[in-house]
This record gives C-alpha cells, structure tokens and sequence, in this order.
C-alpha cells in the first residue's frame, strides 16, 4: 500500500473518530440537563462505540500478528459483538424520542 493510500485510511479514520467524540459531548450535555435512562443508554453507547473503534483496530493488528485464522477469530467475535454500542445508543434515542413525544413538545 503507497502512502496516499494509508493517508487516505489514516483522514478517514480522525474524521470518523471526530465524529464520535462530538457525539459524546452531545450525550454529556444531554446527561448533564437530564439524566435519566435513556440519555444514560446514549451516552454509554456513544463511549463503547469509541472504545471499541480503538479495540478494533488494536484487535486487528494483534491477530494478525497471530496470522490469517487468529484474524478472522478476531473478526468473527467483533462482528458479533461491534454493533452493541449503536444498538445501546439506538434503545436509548429511541427512549428519549417516546419521552419527547409525550410531553407534547411534537
């Protein structure tokens, strides 16, 4: 892989986690005004989506250190268990919308 290519990866990979952390200062605001279920759920969501990005990618170079079959074991745990972050953030915005809508603010 040249070097535009790896930079191309390394941008790509600062804006999704750039991304992430405005989103986590999102949920600590909302957590800060009302915590309560539901914000709670979509600030740890928020925090393990970032925490398993990290663990992903230092995942990824581990196993493949081990070689292709410690890889794809990697890969086949993380695939089970990566979308549990967006799934807590979801329950929780989910919870959050439902609690708006009842108050009368939509």
């Amino acid at each position: 892989m040249d070097d535009s290519q790896t930079l191309i990866f390394a941008l790509g990979s600062l804006l999704g986690t750039l991304g992430q952390l405005a989103v986590i200062i999102a949920c600590i605001i909302l957590v800060s005004k009302r915590k309560n279920t539901a914000t709670i759920l979509m600030l740890v969501g928020s925090v393990l989506g970032l925490v398993f990005t990290v663990l992903n990618l230092s995942g990824n170079i581990l196993a493949a250190n081990g070689g292709v079959e410690s890889l794809m074991t990697w890969t086949k745990i993380f695939a089970l268990l990566g979308p549990l972050p967006y799934i807590l953030f979801g329950i929780g915005l989910l919870f959050y919308a439902i609690s708006f809508v009842k108050k009368g603010n939509g």
